[in-house]
């Protein structure tokens, strides 16, 4: 009976081993830290959804803090198989992404939900086919529209930016900051505090969300709401490995994609970012002002060209980002009105 008993554990605990051993790893890279809400909160619960949903027979573990790559070289470590999967910023890969980049245009997007719905929708539908080939694309977000948040001065009107050190994230906020006279200053998403507290930077423009994540509450105290922005963000995947899982765990990889993913990184994203903006207005210091039609109307008037300015670009790229921007336009405004 003992041998018996202990026949049975030793044969359980080696199954345990041999389905541990089993399990398909895939290394999942992003440079956020580790802490940071887009880490914690949405590419853990991804990759916690992915794991049970597989039954045990995926095991996505997380690379955060750009241990695997720098933020730009989040689309090369996985194209390169140094990551399976990557979360980035799909603006800080220079021209590789141009059409994704409609999301960027001044004053389109107020929520995450609309934005990340437009993506997916553009992606569904074959806009974006041309600039995802050679990546799985899981799928698309954006974040809420970009505010302005400055450490020692309060910029409301378009004129306060002169002069003024201010993050760039992408081409297009450079031409943004360009057009508003202030001075374009490329630093890193997790390098953003440490450049405001040596005074590289006067200021960013972010979502109240990167308020926690880089705490940025330490080192800013004027903020004002401008939807001046946005960005796209992608979870891709080597194509390579994709291809090489059996057909039932590219099903799971395929539930959790598309607005399976978008949907539900939006409506987290736009939940901690209203969540953040009320810890910001209970902090004593901090000031925020949300600007009004006229000021808008201002700034909307110098910013007009940005526009225009990435549809000429498409165009001399052959691409129709009149058609793209019309699509987006339609869904955001099912959306965010």
């Amino acid at each position: 009976m003992t041998k018996k008993l202990i026949g049975l554990i030793i044969g359980i605990f080696s199954f345990s081993i041999v389905s541990a051993s089993s399990a398909t790893e895939l290394k999942l890279a992003t440079f956020e830290p580790p802490k940071a809400f887009i880490a914690s909160k949405i590419l853990a619960g991804w990759a916690k959804k992915v794991n049970q949903c597989s039954a045990g027979a995926l095991n996505v573990k997380m690379y955060a803090g750009g241990v695997l790559g720098s933020p730009p070289k989040q689309y090369d470590i996985v194209t390169s198989g140094v990551a399976d999967i990557s979360w980035t910023v799909l603006g800080y890969i220079g021209g590789q992404f141009p059409l994704s980049s409609v999301i960027e245009l001044p004053f389109l997007t107020k929520t995450s939900a609309a934005g990340s719905k437009a993506l997916n929708i553009l992606y569904d539908e074959g806009y974006l086919d041309k600039e995802m080939e050679g990546i799985k694309l899981i799928g698309l977000h954006s974040n809420p529209g970009y505010h302005i948040h400055m450490k020692e001065d309060n910029v409301v009107n378009p004129s306060d930016f002169a002069g003024k050190k201010i993050r760039v994230p992408s081409k297009m906020v450079a031409d943004i900051l360009a057009k508003l006279g202030a001075t374009g200053v490329k630093v890193p998403a997790p390098g953003t505090q440490e450049a405001l507290q040596k005074g590289v930077l006067d200021g960013t423009p972010f979502p109240y969300t990167a308020i926690g994540s880089f705490r940025l509450q330490d080192v800013t105290k004027y903020h004002t709401e401008l939807n001046i922005s946005n960005a796209t963000f992608g979870l891709i995947m080597n194509e390579d490995k994709y291809n090489s899982l059996p057909d039932n765990l590219k099903k799971v990889i395929d539930n959790n994609s598309g607005h399976a993913f978008g949907d539900w990184a939006a409506s987290l994203i736009d939940a901690q970012n209203a969540k953040m903006k009320d810890e910001v207005m209970g902090l004593d210091g901090h000031v925020i002002t949300i600007a009004s039609d006229d000021v808008l109307d201002e700034y909307k008037s110098i910013l007009a060209p940005v526009e225009s300015e990435w549809l000429d670009e498409m165009q001399g790229k052959g691409l129709d980002g009149q058609a793209v921007l019309n699509r987006a336009r339609e869904v955001i405004a099912d959306i965010d009105g």
